[in-house]
């Protein structure tokens, strides 16, 4: 029993970490879309940034064109 939670803890700490750096890049997205008044479309960790996929609306009768971002998590 004792080798199993040091075990446990090397496998489930990576995962837990990426789960915050995930709810970073969610939040961070997030807040992108909103200062650009788009559509949020997808989010990926990339390192410590991440990469933020956006739907900007047309402008003047232009289509909606979509941007790929890189924002702080």
């Amino acid at each position: 029993m004792k080798r199993i939670l040091p075990i446990f803890l090397i496998f489930a700490l990576p995962l837990l970490a990426g789960t915050s750096s995930a709810a970073d890049c969610t939040s961070a997205a997030q807040k992108a879309a909103r200062q650009e008044n788009a559509e949020l479309l997808s989010v990926e960790a990339s390192g410590s940034d991440c990469k933020v996929k956006l739907l900007l609306p047309g402008k003047n009768g232009e289509p909606p064109r979509v941007v790929t971002k890189k924002v702080k998590g």
